[in-house]
């Protein structure tokens, strides 16, 4: 979702706003919950997305889950365009010998 919010503010008009809804309380997903804090691809992902973040025409709505507090009805009603950035809430098994090590 930050990876599209950067996108559209860099490319629409200066009159356009972008809201980003977020599940989570805080932002950034797995590279806040699942990722090793200390690695710098990391800090500099963080780094980027709290500019994003930062932008006067970006707005964080966190705590909001799409299906169960807004509709993607809701949502196509009240936006011009809606981006729909879900992620993912679960790490996905690979079936390799050692993965659970």
């Amino acid at each position: 979702g930050l990876y599209a919010a950067d996108r559209l503010i860099a490319r629409a008009p200066a009159c356009a706003r972008v809201d980003v809804m977020e599940a989570m309380p805080a932002p950034f997903g797995l590279v806040r919950y699942g990722v090793a804090p200390d690695h710098q691809d990391t800090k500099n992902v963080q780094n980027r997305f709290n500019a994003v973040l930062g932008h006067e025409r970006v707005r964080l709505l966190g705590n909001v889950a799409l299906g169960a507090d807004v509709s993607l009805e809701e949502l196509q009603e009240r936006y011009d365009a809606v981006v729909v950035a879900t992620g993912t809430p679960n790490a996905r098994a690979l079936g390799v010998p050692g993965e659970h090590l």
